[in-house]
């Protein structure tokens, strides 16, 4: 049975009505037969659990339309159901009257204009005045009453004869097509607000509408969480802030008010709610600020795209030995920090795996990685791709502006390749950018504040650029907080052969040999080009082999114009070097190992047997020889450029032309044993 709609019956004759109509529809509804409050009764009833509509009659309906929230529907009293009536209460008396509610009281007062009676008709206001205004009746001469259920109680006591009133199919029919007509609106209604809730409730934010008053309207569920809302029935007893009701009383926006409740920061947007211009109350929608900074994060990770994520983690460095090992060791304890790191090493090191793997260890490795080579990009592109623009900044900039990578890696990591070709005007605005951790797009006046970790990486001495005037050295100071030196390939020859094999099974996927003699010549190779260069020829390698075997013939053919040594990769605008700059060199070498014999220290000490500053310690040299090491070649070197320092003056130019060595020469060795 379907109880969407219920029909409550004031009468026995009226029930019986209702179910023949009903019957002739083919409609299945509850019909109850009861008055006032146990009509009420019934009716609550029924809305828990489910109806969306009542039919009922007279001061019963009148009396359920005050206290439910559905639909009353009334079954109105007409002209044939009154005629009806009045023709039965004659079988009884001609001294009729008519005593109820408004409505069988207007078809009463419609009867006696149209058939030019003059019954008694007598209003009452509720079930109380019945029993009075019947015996006004009695006393006036009335033999048969005519009314509702009510009346039929009273009338029995005080022993009047009653005719109840007469229900009129037609009445019954046009109550139950208002009825399906109101249930069709309330189901349309309650789909509206469910999608409207379900809607409100699926968002991030937390939606809260009041009244004027303050009263709360709605409120979903979000907020309800975020104001730890417990069926408190007024704004202010869950939001200290008077923003929301400021915005109902003056109809005037707010936006972004920032506020503390219970431990936690929320930000509140209030617009007025208007109706035909007047104001009836606010919308305010409320987010925690957390939850702001995390969409933040992934709308700029959206943005980024999947290109800008750091791929390479530690286990990516192939290579045992020790000097590998120690740069890895240092770049993990690095990467739980969170300053600055300057990445030194020769082109081809693997500075940017080195600076991805770092990413993925520290605390920020769930946040964008954005690396930018600065030496790929002319000078005006660089800026903008550094730190945005917006729109209408420059000729050719997107109408909508663009966010700069510093923007783009908030909360994450920005690997700047290359740092050392940065200009020294942008040089300027990235070092207040790592000071301020703020941005400002090209063409803007607003500050954008940043929190990303900055790796930076040079394949130049940064300390030698500082000297030519092309690198700031309060950046570099900034950058340098923590440095990490990529040893050489050649440095590092024990790795070769495990690099061989890693790049052979990456390029051909397969199990693809390489012979002995092959293995040996690239491991006696210097690369120059380091570990770049390597992959380079192992893929040159497995393209030209066939049989699936790279040989020793073919691995020679492809190195035989490889002789350029790193000397050679590096050229600069210097002087070729000297004789006696050659030597100096060579105890520069044996500093890290490579030349400890004697004969080689004899043979450097005649080499600069002729330059005067050096006869004077020519002799301590040379008894020193059966003690010597690394450290004693180390006080030699920096006495030796002491002493020259010393006796031009101080003049760098002419200290190195006494050494026979370059200023660059110079610097760096004064860097390095801080003779500055």
């Amino acid at each position: 049975m379907n109880n969407e709609i219920i029909l409550i019956s004031t009468t026995s004759i009226l029930t019986a009505t209702i179910k023949e109509v009903l019957k002739k529809r083919k409609l299945d509804f509850p019909i109850y037969e009861a008055t006032m409050e146990e009509a009420y009764k019934i009716a609550e009833a029924a809305i828990q659990s489910g109806t969306k509509v009542v039919i009922c009659r007279g001061g019963t309906a009148a009396y359920l339309r005050d206290k439910v929230g559905v639909p009353i529907v009334d079954i109105r009293h007409g002209f044939i159901d009154m005629h009806l009536s009045v023709e039965s209460a004659k079988k009884i008396s001609d001294k009729i009257g008519v005593v109820g509610f408004r409505d069988i009281c207007e078809a009463a007062n419609d009867y006696n204009q149209i058939m030019k009676t003059d019954i008694c008709v007598t209003e009452v206001k509720n079930e109380n005045e019945i029993k009075e205004k019947l015996k006004e009746h009695v006393n006036n001469g009335t033999k048969v009453v005519i009314g509702g259920f009510q009346l039929a109680k009273a009338a029995k006591k005080y022993n009047v004869p009653y005719v109840a009133g007469q229900a009129d199919p037609s009445a019954i029919n046009l109550a139950l097509n208002e009825a399906l007509h109101d249930l069709k609106i309330e189901i349309e209604r309650k789909e509206k607000y469910e999608t409207i809730n379900s809607i409100l409730n699926c968002t991030s934010e937390g939606i809260v509408g009041i009244e004027i008053d303050g009263q709360i309207m709605h409120i979903n569920e979000i907020a309800k969480k975020i104001l730890n809302y417990k069926e408190q029935r007024n704004i202010k007893e869950i939001l200290p802030s008077s923003l929301l009701i400021d915005t109902a009383n003056t109809g005037k926006e707010n936006f972004s008010e920032l506020i503390n409740i219970g431990g936690q920061s929320i930000v509140i947007n209030s617009v007025p709610i208007k109706v035909e211009d007047k104001t009836i109350g606010a919308v305010a929608t409320i987010q925690e600020e957390n939850k702001i900074q995390s969409i933040d994060r992934e709308i700029r990770k959206k943005h980024l795209g999947s290109g800008h994520v750091a791929k390479k983690t530690f286990a990516d460095i192939i290579g045992r030995s020790r000097v590998i090992d120690v740069v890895k060791k240092r770049a993990v304890r690095y990467a739980q920090s969170d300053s600055t790191i300057l990445i030194i090493g020769e082109t081809g090191t693997g500075k940017e795996v080195f600076a991805q793997s770092i990413h993925n260890y520290s605390n920020r490795k769930r946040q964008p990685f954005v690396a930018i080579n600065c030496a790929a990009l002319p000078e005006n592109i660089l800026e903008s791709e550094l730190f945005g623009y917006v729109k209408g900044a420059f000729t050719g900039a997107r109408n909508e502006g663009k966010a700069g990578i510093f923007e783009l890696a908030h909360m994450g990591t920005v690997f700047l390749d290359e740092i050392s070709e940065v200009s020294t005007d942008v040089q300027v605005k990235l070092l207040r950018v790592i000071q301020e951790k703020e941005v400002s797009r090209i063409g803007d006046d607003k500050v954008i504040p940043i929190d990303v970790r900055i790796l930076a990486a040079s394949n130049k001495n940064l300390m030698e650029e500082i000297y030519k005037g092309n690198f700031r050295e309060d950046l570099y100071y900034r950058l340098a907080v923590l440095e990490l030196e990529l040893p050489p390939l050649r440095d590092r020859k024990g790795d070769v052969k495990e690099l061989i094999h890693y790049f052979i099974k990456e390029k051909t996927k397969t199990n693809m040999i390489i012979a002995q003699d092959a293995i040996q010549m690239l491991c006696d190779y210097d690369w120059p080009g380091n570990i770049r260069q390597l992959a380079n020829i192992i893929e040159r390698l497995t393209v030209i082999c066939e049989g699936g075997i790279i040989d020793g013939e073919k691995t020679a053919e492809v190195l035989k114009n490889m002789t350029f040594n790193k000397q050679d990769s590096n050229k600069s605008k210097e002087k070729p070097a000297s004789e006696t700059e050659a030597k100096l060199i060579n105890i520069i070498e044996m500093l890290i190992g490579e030349k400890t014999n004697t004969s080689g220290i004899q043979k450097t000490s005649k080499a600069i047997e002729k330059v005067e500053i050096f006869n004077e310690m020519k002799k301590d040299i040379l008894s020193e020889t059966s003690s010597f090491g690394p450290n004693l070649f180390a006080q030699i070197e920096a006495e030796i450029i002491k002493e020259a320092l010393e006796k031009t003056g101080g003049n760098r130019e002419k200290a190195a032309e006494l050494l026979c060595i370059s200023t660059t020469t110079l610097w760096r060795r004064m860097k390095k044993f801080n003779i500055l």
